[in-house]
């Protein structure tokens, strides 16, 4: 007959009844590779970046403008002004249009040369430019030479500038109308009459 001491070696002892067993984090302890000083360095160690000038590595476009580059000298004080405000008074490949009168203050008060063209003369024009008396949307450079249409408004307004001088008294006149209407066309012309009569004009303009 069998001893019960050698049905008792063959048992697999449990974990907790033998003293001489390894706890999991001995065991994986005793089966690493590496050492304790090695392992803290590699979890200390930063993870490497990949090298953006390594050849196949992927790379960012990016497009430098480059600087406009000036050609010619740049516009002077006040040139960009002057040709914003610049008219143009004449067109040389309009028709010439034979047989016209000259704006005179007798062709002002004629009630005859209503609906009619006069143009003005030269030393007028000289004088209206100094005083900013053309506007840019009177359309001149359509004409060979300034010239203006007589309306029965300039008439009636030229009577009563000359009556006022005759008399000697102050006229005081108010243009009002709805926009486009020609009221900056009616103050030149009154304008323009009083040069052609000599007057001094004091003009202030938009």
């Amino acid at each position: 007959m069998a001893s019960t001491n050698c049905w008792k070696c063959l048992i697999r002892p449990s974990t907790a009844a033998s003293p001489y067993a390894l706890s999991n984090a001995q065991r994986a302890a005793a089966f690493s590779t590496t050492t304790t000083v090695g392992a803290a360095a590699n979890a200390k160690q930063k993870p490497k970046v990949p090298n953006m000038k390594a050849k196949g590595a992927a790379q960012s476009l990016r497009i430098r403008k480059k600087a406009p580059v000036k050609t010619g000298r740049p516009p002077a004080p006040g040139e960009r002004k002057a040709m914003r405000k610049r008219i143009v008074l004449s067109n040389t490949n309009a028709l010439e249009v034979q047989g016209l009168q000259e704006l005179s203050p007798e062709t002002m008060v004629d009630a005859a040369m209503v609906g009619k063209v006069v143009t003005i003369p030269g030393p007028v024009i000289d004088q209206l430019r100094v005083v900013e008396a053309f506007k840019k949307n009177q359309s001149w450079d359509l004409f060979r030479t300034p010239s203006i249409l007589v309306r029965d408004e300039t008439v009636t307004l030229s009577k009563k500038l000359l009556d006022a001088a005759a008399a000697k008294k102050t006229a005081s006149i108010i243009l009002s109308g709805s926009r486009a209407t020609g009221k900056s066309m009616l103050l030149l012309q009154a304008i323009a009459t009083a040069f052609t009569k000599g007057w001094i004009v004091i003009s202030i303009p938009d």
